[in-house]
């Protein structure tokens, strides 16, 4: 984890200005070198989605060449740092034909479906493209459960595939998604085992898959502790060296990659008390980084150099909108008006929801060591 010092927030304060965005290249390559290590057999696509900045995606292309891309944008943002289109996966389960389209005469030839009607945007292209099914595996203990809005029940999964047979597609294999920030792994064993038993039910309908995508969701650490990464992983490979020894096996990691090798510093722009309670006013906000307090419903750790007693406060963004607050009830020593703050864990789904609003623009991304 990225844990900058004051000292050096200070220095990067001081050339860049803030609300600064503090991307660690190193911190991306301990985590390539992690899911080398823990998955070895295991190929990684990065998750666009998570961080789309240009200079992240070009540090997280020093340590792999496949990238996970979910729209046209995300495709034009992975070709215009050279990644090859061949490395792409399109992992969207519904998309307008003409996006399919676009993708196809970029290069991409692989793609995700999970439904019928979702099979006739590719009629067209036959089996000149290779098709994922993506199952349903729900997860109300992660902190989001993307089953809910996509994935086709395991039981209905071997009918569809015969479906798509039968219209001259390609089903290569499976994959599936068992929610982002997901702290136990033996979602994923599970999730495992009913793809094999997917597998063998469509092998005796002599149909035989060859592919399998685990999705991402491995967890980062915000404000509470993780399980040790070895832990974490064992039964995961354990799982796919059981069931999947000799298939192509891929992971989609976004969050895992880039959210903790980022530290948001910040300045203190304003203070009052209001019914005995301080209020501090920073200079990003819920419109901007803290936009993940919303959309992905984390929350950051923010740490301040000030020593002292802490006392509740109320910490708000810098917009007119009193909707901009970011923690309502938390604690903090005194601070003062020009004080640098810093948020650890900042890195994914962020930046990448951050917007304009009320013409304050999202914080800079630069990236260091």
């Amino acid at each position: 984890m990225l844990r900058l010092s004051f000292d050096e927030a200070k220095k990067l304060k001081e050339k860049w200005g803030t609300p600064l965005m503090v991307v660690s290249r190193r911190e991306i390559g301990e985590k390539f070198a992690i899911l080398n290590d823990y998955l070895p057999g295991v190929k990684m696509y990065y998750a666009v989605k998570a961080n789309a900045h240009p200079d992240v995606l070009k540090t997280v292309k020093e340590f792999t060449d496949r990238f996970d891309i979910c729209s046209p944008q995300e495709i034009l943002a992975a070709k215009s740092i050279g990644v090859q289109s061949e490395n792409m996966i399109h992992t969207n389960p519904v998309k307008k034909p003409e996006d399919i389209r676009f993708a196809v005469e970029q290069g991409v030839r692989w793609f995700v479906f999970d439904n019928e009607y979702e099979l006739e945007k590719f009629k067209p292209y036959g089996s000149d493209v290779n098709l994922l099914l993506r199952l349903s595996f729900p997860n109300p203990d992660c902190v989001v459960n993307l089953s809910y809005k996509y994935g086709v029940p395991p039981d209905e999964a071997t009918g569809l595939v015969i479906k798509a047979a039968e219209m001259g597609l390609a089903v290569r294999g499976l994959c599936f998604h068992v929610g982002s920030q997901n702290l136990n792994p033996y979602k994923y064993t599970d999730a495992i085992a009913e793809c094999k038993r997917v597998f063998n039910s469509l092998a005796l309908h002599g149909i035989y898959l060859d592919f399998l995508d685990i999705g991402g969701g491995f967890p980062v650490e915000y404000i509470e502790p993780i399980m040790p990464l070895r832990r974490f992983f064992s039964p995961i490979q354990e799982a796919l060296d059981s069931y999947f020894p000799n298939i192509t096996v891929i992971a989609e990691p976004g969050r895992f990659i880039i959210g903790d090798a980022v530290n948001l510093v910040m300045t203190v722009v304003g203070k009052s008390k209001r019914n005995n309670v301080w209020w501090y006013y920073v200079d990003d906000g819920l419109y901007g980084s803290f936009s993940g307090r919303l959309y992905d419903h984390c929350d950051y750790l923010i740490l301040s150099e000030r020593e002292g007693p802490r006392e509740q406060c109320i910490i708000a963004g810098p917009t007119c909108d009193s909707f901009d607050v970011i923690y309502h009830n938390t604690v903090m020593p005194q601070l003062e008006i020009g004080d640098t703050l810093i948020a650890l864990s900042m890195g994914a789904y962020t930046a990448a929801s951050a917007s304009n609003f009320n013409g304050y623009p999202p914080a800079r991304t630069v990236v260091v060591d």
